[in-house]
């Protein structure tokens, strides 16, 4: 009986002894000692109960058990743990997905800027942390425009070239709701947009083989062009010390050169010299013919003359090289005065496309045009004889020009000379008759009716 007693004592104390080593390790836990955690040892424990707590929900994410014990351990300990407002900020989006009241969604989004506010006392990193909060109330709250600028303003301000671009797309279409309310002025939209074209033009110089960069910095400038303030004077201002500085900047010529064609700058000096720079770094027939035509709206024939039939040489395509030798052959004929060389171009258009009716067409047009061609009368007017047969051949071979011909052999038609005068001449309708100067051409000889 004795030892039963004795055996029973010895398991009592090695119990209390197993107890009293547990409750002595617990006290040790460091984390009881790290304030940290709280500013007393109750508090610590409230803390870490709490945390472990919301944790498994937050694991299971059952975040709606989870809350209770991370509202707790968020506001007496608030330095525990960065995780803390990493798992906060989580939960309260999941939250407000799940909102549908205004006035409570709402609330919701004030806490989850406040979470922000107060990792921001506790673990620092504020330019980063700004910058999500301001990305997150955009996603959330687009309307509260001006907060978003000013928290991504401020962000900005302190990551410098560390700013994610989709910051400075966010600020500008934060800047363009602005604008639509009436709640910024039209100048500061554009100083706005100024400032942030100049940090993406700096990114892409930094980064050349960042593929996001581009299309992003093409976002901005369509969010600009939306916003409705942009005019070309606007653009020119902004973009032409830009180009002045750096025109061997071929990824900035090209922003420019698409955002004034978007508004059809297309008679600013600033476009003309944009669209030759790109021209001359890469010759192409489409930009070539288009610079081309800004030089013949200036008047400046050598240089659009030039452009042409560099233009011209760039183009593979049979059936497009004929089109645009078609047009550079009215422009050297009828612009620049050198039919000889119209015509050669005509023919050469013909000779790549056999259908090229407005060839003919361009060839009826330089022979109506010319004057004093021959010795007397009948040479003189005998050039409308070889231009209506080209306009003749024109439709005959291009039926869509048909109306066209039609008008212009109906209109010279009335000067051809009367019976008399061919009889007079000694010549007789329907006999072969060569054309003289520089048309040298065999036509028929016809009558006015």
């Amino acid at each position: 009986m004795s030892r039963i007693i004795f055996s029973r004592c010895l398991l009592a104390s090695l119990l209390l002894v197993l107890v009293t080593s547990h409750l002595f390790a617990q006290v040790k836990d460091p984390r009881f000692d790290n304030p940290k955690y709280g500013p007393d040892p109750a508090t610590r424990e409230e803390c870490l109960k709490n945390t472990s707590f919301y944790s498994e929900y937050y694991k299971q994410k059952n975040y709606k058990d989870a809350a209770q014990g991370w509202s707790i351990a968020y506001t007496i300990c608030p330095k525990s743990s960065e995780n803390l407002y990493i798992r906060g900020i989580t939960m309260l989006k999941a939250s407000i997905a799940e909102t549908a009241d205004p006035t409570a969604r709402k609330k919701l989004v004030d806490s989850l800027m406040a979470v922000y506010d107060k990792r921001i006392r506790f673990f620092k990193k504020e330019g980063a942390n700004l910058a999500n909060k301001g990305l997150d109330l955009f996603s959330l709250s687009p309307e509260r425009a001006a907060e978003i600028y000013a928290i991504l303003n401020h962000s900005d301000q302190i990551q410098q070239e560390q700013t994610e671009p989709q910051v400075y797309l966010v600020m500008m279409q934060a800047t363009k709701d602005l604008y639509a309310n009436q709640k910024l002025p039209a100048d500061s939209v554009i100083a706005v947009y100024s400032r942030l074209s100049d940090k993406f033009a700096k990114k892409l110089a930094a980064n050349p083989n960042d593929e996001k960069l581009k299309p992003m910095s093409e976002n901005l400038d369509a969010l600009f062009t939306s916003a409705g303030v942009a005019n070309c004077e606007n653009l020119i201002s902004i973009y032409a010390p830009k180009f002045n500085a750096n025109p061997g900047d071929l990824e900035q010529a090209r922003a420019i050169y698409n955002q004034l064609s978007a508004l059809r700058c297309n008679d600013s000096e600033l476009y003309m010299n944009v669209a030759l720079a790109l021209f001359n770094a890469n010759p192409n027939s489409t930009l070539g013919i288009e610079v081309a035509r800004i030089y013949m709206a200036k008047r400046k024939n050598a240089e659009a003359d030039d452009i042409f039939k560099r233009a011209i040489a760039a183009e593979q395509d049979p059936e497009k090289r004929s089109n645009m030798l078609v047009e550079h052959a009215s422009f050297v004929g009828n612009v620049m005065g050198d039919m000889v060389r119209a015509r050669a171009l005509a023919n050469e258009a013909i000779s790549l496309n056999a259908a090229q009716g407005h060839a003919y067409f361009v060839i009826g047009q330089l022979y109506a045009s010319t004057k004093n061609c021959g010795s007397n009368k009948i040479d003189n007017l005998s050039v409308y004889w070889a231009a209506i047969d080209k306009f003749n051949q024109a439709k005959s071979i291009d039926a869509s020009l048909t109306g066209d011909c039609n008008k212009q052999i109906a209109f010279y038609s009335q000067y051809f000379p009367s019976t008399e005068e061919i009889f007079f001449q000694d010549l007789e309708v329907g006999k072969s008759f060569n054309v003289p100067c520089w048309i040298n051409e065999r036509t028929t000889i016809r009558a006015k009716n």
